[in-house]
């Protein structure tokens, strides 16, 4: 008597590749119950948080400020909520404020901290000994690298979307402001305390240049931050003088050679506080704030003197 050909199976399941009721086979059968399980445990398993974040730096700060959800702020830098350094200062003073040593991160325990390559070195190498992790950001020199900034931020707060929305905004809208290389540029030199003048690069010799200026200092061939002989500057006889605004709280000597009755004298345009404060210490979305002031100054210097472009 021939034997029926044994069936492999237990506990009653049917052969790989058996037919169940309904024509399914075991091996379909068995990939939908694994793709089930694997649904099941992802509704199951909660999202991922943002990093909780710790600012060292006053530049680091304001993109924080920009980008995080204020629950996962740990704390700002001392300098967040001073108007001459930070131009979302009033979005600051409610956050937690830190001197930028290593003791306050190490209790704090942040999941991230953000500073910048110019701050305490001896801080973010101590933190990175301990195994924390530090992300480090470059002083911006140009309005170029703003939009890199805001999206390298937003992918280390996970909060990649909205970078991304605020980048190419600035991209775009940078590119309306911008005045063509071939339109008319009055001349200008930012004169500041103590008769320093800012020269090339730096942020705020890309936003005049933007804006449609040129920078006498930068093409003196004066770089950063830069001693700007009064005498030097009546020779040069530029276009705007652009002074920062008086601090009546806070009189300074170092303020009076900005007052010299010589810059009336010489013919030119002493703009006062014309650029909004902190909106260029720092590079941000905000910087497009100083763009545009300057933009506008300059459209109506040239309206004056009947130029166009």
């Amino acid at each position: 008597m021939r034997r029926r050909p044994a069936v492999s199976c237990a506990r009653g399941l049917s052969a790989v590749g058996a037919r169940l009721p309904g024509g399914l086979s075991t091996s379909m059968t068995a990939a939908l119950l694994g793709l089930a399980v694997v649904v099941g445990l992802a509704a199951q398993a909660p999202a991922q948080e943002a990093p909780r974040v710790m600012s060292l730096n006053v530049c680091t700060d304001q993109l924080v400020l920009a980008l995080a959800d204020p629950g996962r702020i740990v704390s700002l830098s001392v300098l967040s909520d001073e108007p001459d350094y930070s131009y979302l200062h009033g979005d600051a003073r409610v956050y937690p404020k830190n001197a930028g040593v290593a003791e306050e991160v190490f209790v704090a325990r942040p999941d991230v901290v953000v500073t910048g390559t110019y701050s305490l070195h001896n801080t973010t190498q101590l933190l990175r000994h301990l195994g924390m992790r530090v992300e480090e950001f470059g002083y911006t020199q140009t309005l170029d690298t703003i939009a890199a900034d805001i999206r390298r931020m937003g992918a280390i707060l996970g909060e990649q979307a909205g970078a991304e929305a605020m980048a190419s905004a600035f991209e775009r809208d940078l590119a309306d402001l911008t005045v063509a290389a071939g339109a008319p540029r009055p001349t200008a030199v930012i004169f500041g305390q103590n008769g320093v003048a800012t020269g090339a690069g730096t942020l705020a010799d890309s936003v005049l240049a933007a804006a449609g200026f040129r920078n006498l200092a930068a093409e003196r061939g004066f770089s950063g931050m830069t001693p700007y002989p009064l005498e030097l500057l009546i020779t040069d006889r530029p276009d705007v003088v652009l002074l920062s605004a008086r601090i009546d709280e806070a009189p300074a000597l170092a303020d009076q050679v900005t007052r010299h009755p010589a810059i009336a004298a010489s013919g030119a345009v002493a703009a006062t506080g014309v650029v909004p404060r902190g909106s260029w210490s720092c590079g941000g979305p905000f910087t497009l704030e100083a763009v545009r002031a300057l933009r506008a100054l300059r459209d109506e210097i040239l309206s004056r003197t009947g130029a166009s472009g």
